[in-house]
C-alpha cells in the first residue's frame, strides 16, 4: 500500500526550514548583546596607523583643536635636537617631552626647552635605529608620532 506522510514527518523538511530559522533566532541574540548599554569594551577606540608593513596604535591627542595642521620638523644636529614648528599658529611657549623607543624595547625621554626657533634638547638618536617618535608637552595637550628612519636628516610630525 502507498501512504503518503505528512511533509512535517519528514527530516529533510526540518532541516530546510529549522536550520534557516535557528540562524534568523541566533544572530538576534548576538546583535542584541552586542548593543548593551553600559558596556564599556566598545567605547575604547584607538587610532591605528600603517607605518610599512606594521600597524602602529597610537593613543588620539586629548584636545586636537590646540595642535594646527601644519605640524613640527624634528631634526638632529651633533648631538642637539630641535623641533620647529612648520606653522606660525602652532602653540608655543612650555617644555616639550620627547620620547623614542625602538623595536627592542629601548627607550630614550629627550627634554626640550623653547628656543629662538622652536624647542632644542640634548640628546641623540644613535644610529642605524628606527625610532618610534612621540612628543608632547608637559601639560599633556596634545601629542604627536611619526617614525624616525636611520638615514633620515628630518622628520615632519603631523597631528
Amino acid at each position: 500500500m502507498n501512504t503518503t506522510r505528512s511533509a512535517w514527518r519528514e527530516p529533510m523538511v526540518w532541516m530546510l526550514v529549522g536550520l534557516p530559522l535557528a540562524a534568523v533566532a541566533i544572530g538576534f541574540a548576538l546583535l542584541f548583546a552586542a548593543v548593551q548599554p553600559g558596556r564599556e569594551d566598545m567605547e575604547t577606540v584607538a587610532k591605528v596607523t600603517r607605518v610599512g608593513k606594521l600597524l602602529v596604535s597610537a593613543e588620539p591627542a586629548r584636545s586636537p583643536t590646540e595642535v594646527s595642521t601644519g605640524g613640527v620638523v624634528l631634526r638632529t644636529r651633533g648631538s642637539m635636537v630641535e623641533v620647529v614648528p612648520t606653522d606660525g599658529s602652532f602653540p608655543r611657549g612650555g617644555k616639550l617631552t620627547l620620547t623614542l623607543s625602538d623595536a627592542s624595547g629601548e627607550q630614550r625621554a629627550v627634554h626640550l626647552s623653547p628656543s629662538e626657533l622652536g624647542w632644542r634638547g640634548v640628546g641623540s638618536l644613535g644610529g642605524g635605529r628606527d625610532w618610534t617618535v612621540r612628543l608632547a608637552p608637559d601639560n599633556g595637550a596634545w601629542l604627536l608620532h611619526g617614525r624616525w628612519m636611520p638615514q633620515a636628516r628630518f622628520i615632519r610630525l603631523m597631528p
